[in-house]
């Protein structure tokens, strides 16, 4: 009796070993579409503020940008900006040479697990064109090829020289950030 319980043992035991080998990979294929094209847009009203004191300023805001690649290629882009001369609305503006981006750095947005965006553009010397009518634009930032895919906050410190001899008020100027591809 003995013997034909451990023999009905080893026999259960077997056909689970059995059925264990007759198990089979099955290939799951997913497909990944791109999304729609590059995308900028702002994330912030910027403004500075300063009292003139008889002597050159330099005062400095942040300029936010989201930009989002879904295109899932790999491929890079580059932020480019222009804006307007400084302007009062009484015919008073600011150099057109006023403002320079001085700095900029980037995070994944909310809810982006992104490639944060390698960039390679200088800061040394990078004047923000400006006129009475926005001249062609610059680039000032930029991701390189398999970087910046997904959503980025994207920060530049601008920096402002506010001559001594402007007239107080309220000063205006239009900045306008466009995205392209292209590291």
């Amino acid at each position: 009796m003995r013997r034909r319980a451990a023999v009905a043992v080893i026999l259960i035991a077997l056909a689970g070993l059995a059925a264990a080998g007759r198990a089979a990979a099955i290939a799951i294929t997913g497909t990944v579409t791109g999304g729609a094209a590059l995308s900028v847009s702002s994330t912030g009203s910027p403004s500075f503020s300063l009292t003139l004191n008889g002597v050159d300023q330099n005062v400095s805001y942040t300029l936010p940008a989201q930009a989002i690649d879904p295109r899932g290629t790999g491929a890079g882009w580059n932020l480019t900006v222009t804006s307007t001369q400084f302007n009062d609305g009484s015919g008073h503006t600011f150099p057109a040479t006023a403002s320079s981006i001085t700095a900029a750095s980037n995070v994944c947005g909310a809810s982006s697990t992104c490639t944060t965006a390698t960039n390679s553009v200088s800061y040394t010397s990078l004047t923000v064109p400006a006129g009475p009518t926005a001249p062609a634009a610059v680039k000032y930032f930029n991701a390189a090829a398999n970087t910046g895919m997904g959503k980025l906050d994207v920060s530049a410190t601008v920096g402002v020289a506010v001559p001594a001899n402007v007239f107080a008020g309220t000063y205006t100027s239009t900045v306008t950030v466009s995205i392209v591809s292209g590291p």
